[in-house]
């Protein structure tokens, strides 16, 4: 009999503590803040109070496209990453398949391809999290926020700025292979100082990420520097790839 009693007081109990839950529902609703949708944010520079500041908002989810764009007009454009051959091949532009083994890269195969469209007036390129310069160079400081940067870009002069170098796989293009570590990637330019700001291990899928937390500097080829920070390399969401950075030029 006691048992009985105690199994239909927890059982009247579990029936009082749902009533309350459903009467409760929606009561909290605005108290807490929601993450804001991918959909509603605003892409593009978003000019800051601040002259010369903006706040960068990006969708580089896709790795099948390189992200243009142009410090100079704020301008962005996108071109396709091309996947086949359609004219005569420049000798290095290729799809290279590499089975990856920590820090080990075996070439399966290869494929030739297009070379990479360009607009006509660029100054960085963003594949992903992957980033190139048009001529430029590129320098990691040890400031974490574009707030504490020194008055002027000129405190940097004597600093080593890093040129793009030839990579043949760092931009992934296929993940399809992952968990058997066989990765595409294409053939291209990279700047691995600035590519840093989010390193990316796939060592034990699904991969891990990272940001470096530190203000890049590039210097482009007039001369005119801009200095970079990567807020986030994901939406409030939680959506990896929707990138948030933090432009200061000229700097």
């Amino acid at each position: 009999m006691t048992v009985q009693r105690s199994i239909h007081r927890n059982t009247l109990a579990l029936c009082l503590a749902s009533l309350m839950l459903a009467g409760c529902n929606g009561m909290f609703d605005g108290i807490y803040d929601e993450p804001v949708r991918d959909e509603a944010l605003q892409m593009g520079f978003n000019p800051t109070a601040q002259e010369g500041r903006y706040t960068l908002v990006l969708d580089a989810r896709n790795y099948d496209e390189w992200i243009y764009l142009d410090l100079h007009r704020l301008a962005i454009e996108r071109h396709p990453i091309p996947t086949a051959l359609t004219g005569e091949w420049d000798g290095k532009s290729v799809w290279a398949r590499y089975n990856v083994q920590g820090s080990r890269y075996t070439l399966l195969e290869e494929r030739q391809v297009d070379a990479q469209a360009e607009p006509e007036q660029w100054d960085l390129a963003l594949h992903h999290f992957d980033v190139r310069t048009n001529g430029g160079t590129v320098l990691q400081t040890g400031y974490t926020s574009v707030d504490a940067l020194p008055e002027a870009s000129a405190s940097f002069s004597s600093e080593e700025f890093r040129s793009d170098e030839w990579t043949r796989h760092q931009c992934i293009v296929d993940f399809s292979g992952m968990f058997d570590y066989n990765i595409w990637y294409q053939a291209s330019p990279v700047n691995l100082v600035l590519s840093d700001w989010v390193r990316m291990d796939f060592s034990t899928p699904p991969p891990k990420y990272e940001a470096s937390r530190r203000v890049y500097l590039l210097r482009m080829q007039d001369g005119t520097v801009a200095a970079l920070y990567m807020k986030s390399y994901m939406s409030e969401a939680g959506t990896k790839g929707i990138l948030t950075i933090d432009v200061k030029y000229p700097y």
